[in-house]
């Protein structure tokens, strides 16, 4: 959440100190949804611990 990345259709970058913004495109458009980077970072390592890892 430091700098700008995309991962697919998924893109974030940071937006100030405390804010994060992230943009979802598809076929039918764009969804742009800012968050605090401190709840979008507790989120994703809640999902990280939970997610069970698919085998390949």
């Amino acid at each position: 959440l430091r700098a700008p990345t995309t991962v697919g259709d998924i893109h974030i970058w940071p937006c100030g100190r405390v804010q994060a913004v992230m943009e979802f495109h598809s076929p039918k458009g764009v969804a742009v949804v800012q968050f605090e980077k401190k709840a979008l970072v507790r989120f994703l390592r809640r999902t990280y611990t939970t997610a069970t890892p698919v085998a390949r």
